[in-house]
């Protein structure tokens, strides 16, 4: 017989129990796949029960609601949305169609509950009432979103100088600037220690130090650490030992909390003036005059 036969008669021979043997253990895989699916379906259903209401039908419906409206938005408002989420630290857990769909789903609720309270008294004084709630419940979840988002940026810049110290020490002490952010993320739970956690995972991904800082100063939108790391990017593209930085930064830090204090303090007379004027003084009148007055009308 040919060379060629043989050659061909031998692959084949080769080939079938080759064959054979990945057909079998694609079903052992498959099988012991959907066996291991079997057993977890259940642990899936309880953990998807034990989640809030919220989280299974509001939240859906929200998020669902407003991807339908988006193409409806002005130009810019997503981006916006996006930042404030970010800044106020509810990034992966509030989305911006999430808030364009509270912004229609609360009023519409909320219009229709008032319509079946009013409609048995239907004057003018309950209209108003009626559209003042609808517009509160339409601007609510901007205004929720952006009070946090202050909060948030006031907690940062108030710990700010004691999380500079902590840094130096321990950069001082050995270790390196990310295991120095490792360490105050995993001790601290203010929201600083947070986004230190959340630039770790950057650098841990692959990400840049330089880009995780410049990430960290736009999400937080807080200018002292926007100061803090442009700092930190010129000291490391200037070869500027980080330690001595850190204690510069720690040093500055400290004095403009001190001279945020002090201009608070001197703006209290000032606003101790309405409170005064409003309630203060006219009971102080009310305590001194009254007897007077009261003696007056008796003589008279």
């Amino acid at each position: 017989m040919p060379l060629i036969v043989w050659l061909g008669s031998a692959a084949i021979a080769c080939a079938l129990p080759i064959g054979w043997w990945a057909l079998s253990s694609d079903r052992q895989v498959s099988e012991r796949v959907n066996k291991n699916l079997s057993e977890y379906q259940p642990t899936m259903r309880a953990a998807a029960l034990e989640r809030s209401a919220g989280e299974r039908f509001v939240g859906p419906l929200a998020r669902q609601t407003g991807h339908a409206l988006l193409r409806f938005t002005p130009g810019g408002w997503y981006k916006a949305r996006t930042t404030g989420i970010a800044k106020a630290g509810l990034t992966g857990r509030v989305t911006p169609e999430q808030i364009l769909g509270a912004k229609v789903l609360v009023p519409i609720l909320l219009g229709g509950l008032l319509a079946l309270r009013v409609s048995s008294e239907t004057t003018g004084t309950s209209y108003l009432v009626g559209i003042s709630i609808i517009v509160v419940a339409f601007f609510a979840p901007d205004l929720l979103i952006r009070s946090r988002a202050d909060r948030r940026a006031d907690e940062i810049t108030r710990v700010l100088p004691d999380v500079l110290d902590q840094l130096t020490i321990s950069v001082e002490a050995g270790l390196g600037f990310e295991a120095a952010l490792a360490r105050i993320s995993q001790t601290e739970t203010h929201a600083l220690a947070e986004e230190f956690g959340r630039l770790l995972q950057d650098v841990q991904l692959g990400t840049s130090r330089g880009a995780a800082l410049d990430t960290l100063a736009t999400r937080s939108q807080v200018d002292d650490l926007k100061t803090v790391v442009l700092s930190l990017r010129q000291a490391e593209a200037l070869g500027v030992p980080l330690a001595k930085t850190l204690r510069t930064l720690a040093l500055e830090m400290r004095e403009k909390r001190r001279f945020r204090a002090e201009e608070r303090a001197h703006q209290l007379p000032i606003k101790m003036i309405f409170p005064l004027g409003l309630c203060i003084l006219p009971a102080l009148f009310i305590v001194i005059l009254g007897p007077a007055v009261v003696s007056f009308f008796e003589i008279f």
